[in-house]
């Protein structure tokens, strides 16, 4: 019980936000203030020289997994948009922490290429039966959520 969750083309409605995921149970996706930790790590990709070429930051309290760095915020311009692939590394109905674990492909707001890496966990074992993914603000205009299930040997 190994889930693979791919995010493709995903444009916000409103320009410079962050990605979000948030998991749940049958009450709904879980969005207490301190119901998650998170780690993301970026690169980027087109700014020889820049001092932030590389930065991670990290919060293990939060209402939400962070899945786009926030010095880099996804955009709405032609070729911006959010990209990636997660794990979710539990059943659920596993005894563990829901963890994930994934990269994404970031077109920023100032359209800049940025390799982020992701980490996060709901801090609470569930009766995990949901994925919600969601910018920090407004809708998402357009894009494609697809889980898969991972069978094990």
């Amino acid at each position: 019980d190994t889930y693979a969750i791919a995010l493709a083309d995903m444009i916000p409605a409103t320009d410079a936000v962050e990605m979000y995921m948030r998991l749940g149970d049958s009450s709904g996706p879980d969005s207490g203030a301190s119901d998650y930790a998170w780690g993301v790590e970026k690169h980027l990709i087109n700014t020889a020289g820049d001092s932030s070429t590389y930065a991670s930051e990290e919060d293990n309290a939060d209402a939400q997994i962070q899945l786009s760095h926030h010095d880099d915020d996804v955009g709405t311009a032609t070729g911006e948009g959010y990209g990636g692939i997660f794990y979710l590394h539990r059943p659920g109905d596993g005894t563990m922490y829901p963890t994930i674990s994934g990269h994404a492909a970031v077109m920023s707001y100032a359209t800049l290429l940025i390799h982020q890496k992701v980490v996060g966990a709901r801090l609470s074992v569930i009766a995990l039966d949901r994925v919600q993914v969601l910018f920090s603000s407004g809708n998402i205009a357009s894009g494609r959520l697809t889980v898969w299930g991972l069978a094990h040997a």
